[in-house]
């Protein structure tokens, strides 16, 4: 119980010293130091260490060969969803190719908003097409034909220096 100014200062001064001992005896790691190199290039891209830095995961084909940004867009066509691999959750995602031709910086999931089915491109069909229930989506991954009421997700898609890499995360802006 403090009863004077001068127990008040006393308790102060042990408070603060027990604190700092405590740091000292049992660190933790704090967020500055949980910050890799993704997260920092992602936070502040523009960082000298983040100049030749490429995040995310190596796209690969659905047979696990690394896939080269010049050899896709010289087969590539406009409009047709190419299937690749290579996120940590093994899944099969679709690389969207735009006019010129050139590589979209997004890639669509493809799993299916309804029941969390696997999407297949059909090319018969020009669309995603749902084997469970049915649910059809355009080749940017926007519902065409339920049940499903939600587009496909969407994953970043870096290309730098001849290297197409997939990032888990979605776009910051949904460019459909």
């Amino acid at each position: 119980m403090v009863k004077t100014r001068r127990d008040f200062f006393i308790y102060m001064i042990g408070g603060t010293v027990a604190s700092v001992a405590a740091g000292y005896l049992f660190p933790t790691v704090s967020k500055a130091r949980e910050l890799d190199i993704e997260n920092l290039c992602s936070l502040f891209p523009k960082n000298s260490r983040c100049e030749n830095y490429l995040p995310g995961y190596v796209a690969l084909t659905e047979d696990g060969q690394k896939i080269e940004a010049n050899k896709l867009l010289i087969s590539a066509k406009p409009g047709i969803p190419i299937a690749v691999k290579g996120l940590p959750d093994d899944s099969v995602d679709y690389l969207i190719i735009k006019d010129g031709p050139q590589i979209a910086e997004y890639a669509i999931n493809s799993i299916c908003t309804h029941l969390g089915c696997t999407v297949k491109w059909k090319l018969e069909k020009n669309c995603f097409v749902c084997p469970c229930h049915g649910s059809e989506y355009d080749a940017q991954g926007r519902v065409i034909h339920g049940p499903a009421k939600r587009s496909l997700g969407l994953i970043t898609v870096v290309v730098k220096q001849n290297q197409i890499r997939l990032v888990a995360d979605k776009p910051a802006i949904d460019p459909r």
